[in-house]
């Protein structure tokens, strides 16, 4: 085979390369986020929620992940302390100590209560309003967690540095807000307008608490 030859031969294989990356969906836009406290300090548990500005579709990945939520119980506190779930969706109790729990709830959009031994698995508690309902543990008063329930499409939970990455977002505009359990009491949550290309977009928040 002639050099000529060789190279219209390893070209067939680019161009063929090339036409299937020229059909790939371009890369969807994301939102780094990352929340402090007023002297700077990373928060942890706080729970971004993000609105389109007009109605966009919501991939499965992203609905799924709100669906359901679990929080345990270990060392005698609720691990994690908030979760985020879309309206409707659930959640479920588990312990893992060696001592009972008695989880409830008098939240207004929730009120519920159950007894459970070590190593119980609860059915899945439905949540079918939206709001903020908060539990405890009849036993261990020291024992409280969060459910945060939200028709935003988009939502996540701050790590321990403070900071989330919420991805797979289409371009556009957007408004996030944001909310932590610590929050001063009388404090309105602000609306953040973002506008989403096809990369990454920080989002910056200090928090009074």
């Amino acid at each position: 085979m002639t050099a000529a030859g060789l190279l219209r031969y390893l070209a067939l294989p680019l161009a063929a390369l090339g036409a299937m990356l020229a059909c790939l969906p371009a890369s969807a836009a994301g939102i780094v986020a990352t929340v402090t406290d007023e002297n700077g300090k990373p928060l942890s548990e706080a729970v971004i929620t993000v609105t389109a500005a007009q109605p966009a579709p919501v991939p499965a990945a992203a609905a799924a992940r709100l669906a359901t939520a679990t929080i345990d119980q270990r060392n005698e506190m609720f691990m994690p302390e908030v979760v985020v779930i879309h309206t409707g969706g659930a959640v479920i109790f588990r312990d893992s100590d060696q001592v009972r729990h008695h989880v409830y709830s008098f939240s207004t959009i929730k009120q519920f209560e159950f007894v459970q031994s070590p190593g119980d698995v609860s059915a899945p508690v439905r949540f079918d309003q939206a709001g903020i309902a908060a539990i405890g543990c009849n036993i261990h008063d020291n024992m409280i967690a969060y459910v945060y329930v939200t028709d935003a499409p988009w939502a996540a939970v701050t790590g321990p540095d403070g900071a989330v990455d919420i991805g797979g977002l289409p371009a556009g505009h957007f408004a996030a807000t944001v909310w932590h359990p610590r929050l001063r009491p009388g404090i309105t949550l602000p609306l953040h307008a973002l506008t989403l290309a096809t990369a990454e977009t920080a989002l910056s928040v200090t928090l009074p608490v």
